[in-house]
């Protein structure tokens, strides 16, 4: 077939599958371009926009690709039917994968938690090292790393240990009953209010807690930031132990009474 004929026949198809193919390339790039920048001022963590443009460029190119098939002619209705069938056995091979990728997705995007962030998920705890679409890498206190699925996440409950500025220090001191708890109370209310990290706004609470069956148990709650937390904590316990050994007053500990009864013979 001569040149000529061919163009009478295929030209003005040719030239319009050019055009669409062009003109499609442009618009995907500024549509793309439009999102990166829509991303870059928006708050949705920066691990998921790499993600987000990859879904946006594959569905543009998949609408161009359907577009000049239409061009050339080929009805996209059977064409559609077949990736359909496709799309379905391959969704079921890999569910849990996709399952892993949606739960990602959510999380970068509902950000219960960010890189740094220290959180629990069903009793393991760490710091946040990665948070990737399928899995999120936590590194543990003793210097583990822990990946959990995404999934696994998403279907928890998430505590965030570094989210808040503040947190409460929660402690119990017990004393004995023959100590005066008066004397104890003002003890731990003076170590409080002179460390330099609790704080003073929410005040400390310090009370008489509980009446125990071996002891008196007096509650302190204190604030502190949140990464100054085990600080306090093991300071708190350090120096009341100290200051109750100077003022005579014991700590009860349980121990076990024995008592022989001698037999007369």
């Amino acid at each position: 077939m001569s040149f000529e004929k061919f163009w009478e026949s295929y030209g003005s198809v040719a030239l319009q599958l050019v055009l669409t193919l062009l003109i499609g390339l442009i618009v995907i790039k500024i549509v793309v371009n439009l999102m990166k920048r829509a991303l870059g001022r928006s708050k949705i963590n920066v691990t998921a926009h790499r993600f987000i443009l990859s879904i946006l460029k594959f569905v543009l190119l998949f609408l161009l690709i359907l577009a000049l098939l239409e061009t050339v002619g080929i009805k996209t209705s059977s064409v559609l039917a077949a990736l359909g069938v496709v799309g379905l056995a391959v969704s079921l091979a890999v569910q849990n994968s996709l399952s892993n990728v949606m739960s990602g997705f959510i999380l970068l995007l509902t950000r219960p938690f960010e890189v740094n962030d220290y959180i629990q998920i069903n009793g393991v705890e760490g710091s946040v090292e990665n948070i990737s679409i399928v899995n999120t890498k936590l590194h543990t206190i003793d210097n583990k790393a822990i990946y959990i699925p995404n999934s696994q996440i998403t279907d928890s409950i998430i505590v965030n240990f570094t989210r808040e500025d503040q947190r409460r220090l929660d402690l119990t001191f017990s004393i004995s009953y023959e100590n005066d708890f008066r004397e104890a109370k003002e003890i731990l209310t003076d170590i409080v209010s002179n460390h330099p990290l609790a704080l003073k706004d929410p005040e400390p609470v310090i009370r008489l807690a509980e009446h125990g069956s071996s002891a008196l148990k007096l509650a302190v709650r204190v604030w502190v930031k949140s990464d100054e937390y085990w600080n306090l904590n093991y300071d708190l316990l350090e120096m009341v132990k100290i200051k109750f050994d100077e003022a005579g007053i014991e700590i009860p500990y349980e121990h076990l009474d024995v008592i022989v009864h001698e037999q007369k013979e």
